[in-house]
């Protein structure tokens, strides 16, 4: 089963982008929610607390509107007025992207990031211990670090709380999207040529690592340019099985960053960031899935 697995084939070069005050990326984000905000004086009964709801959703969904996503919107609580508003005012925005039956919002109305995914697998998990190498098992392997045993969580979880497969398969990679995004896993090595141990996890004394200095600021470059690599990305890249981030994700990253990542396994985070916020189609236990907007477009033929 290829998300359970923690050792992979890829070798792409490492990435990310070039200097960005991360001040200017909350600006963008004001900006974005200000424009939805302005939208929603439109609507009756709208209001600027529902304006910013709707933003974390429309964050949720990659800032991409496809054929489902009014339904997502409306079972999340929100009127289908207020997804028609968003659309018809990205429809007048020369910036927005149109591709296939999706449109990508443009930055000024919505600001691509790492959504805020919960899984009901906790990082303090008995099962998530239980699955997690000590800090010194892999020191014949040059390597410090606590490990997850990436088949071994989803199969626990299977036994411990009674769930099928494909529920173990969506909270696991809930459960990496979440903890990507806050910092407590990373999946990391320097080497395009040599594949991370696993997911290595950093809480508590499994932080206490000699490079947690340059994992930290790995996580903080690819938060503080998400946007900016996924939307260039997007650009090159079809939406075929193998689409999405991989090695033109690097190329791209590594031209932007000027050699500041070194994180050479940053293409693999943001898939899994990208399918646990379920921006895969299809995707289930035993099926990868296909990538949609905004991870890629329905114009770039297959190579």
């Amino acid at each position: 089963m290829l998300f359970f697995q923690q050792r992979s084939n890829y070798s792409p070069i490492c990435a990310i982008m070039v200097p960005f005050d991360w001040t200017v990326r909350c600006v963008l984000m004001k900006r974005a929610l200000f424009a939805l905000c302005c939208l929603f004086a439109q609507i009756p009964g709208a209001s600027a607390a529902l304006a910013e709801d709707l933003d974390d959703f429309l964050v949720g969904q990659g800032c991409a509107i496809g054929p489902e996503t009014t339904d997502l919107a409306v079972a999340a609580g929100f009127s289908a007025d207020a997804m028609s508003a968003v659309v018809a005012e990205a429809e007048e925005n020369p910036e927005t992207v149109r591709t296939g039956d999706w449109i990508l919002l443009p930055s000024s109305l919505c600001v691509i990031a790492p959504p805020a995914v919960k899984s009901q697998i906790r990082i303090d998990d008995p099962e998530v211990a239980a699955v997690t190498s000590g800090i010194d098992d892999y020191a014949e392997l040059g390597e410090r670090g606590c490990f997850l045993d990436g088949p071994g969580l989803p199969s626990t979880v299977q036994q411990t709380r009674g769930w099928d497969a494909q529920t173990a398969n969506t909270e696991y990679l809930r459960f990496l999207a979440e903890n990507l995004r806050a910092g407590t896993i990373a999946f990391f090595k320097d080497d395009p040529l040599s594949t991370p141990v696993g997911i290595q996890v950093l809480t508590g004394d499994c932080a206490d690592v000699p490079n947690i200095a340059e994992i930290r600021a790995n996580q903080g470059l690819r938060d503080r340019y998400f946007d900016d690599l996924i939307r260039e990305n997007a650009r090159k890249v079809g939406c075929e099985e193998d689409g999405g981030p991989g090695i033109a994700f690097m190329e791209l990253a590594a031209e932007r960053t000027k050699g500041k990542n070194t994180n050479a396994w940053l293409f693999a985070e943001v898939r899994f960031i990208a399918m646990g916020a379920g921006w895969y189609a299809g995707m289930s236990a035993t099926e990868r899935g296909t990538p949609r907007p905004p991870l890629c477009n329905y114009e770039t033929p297959r190579p």
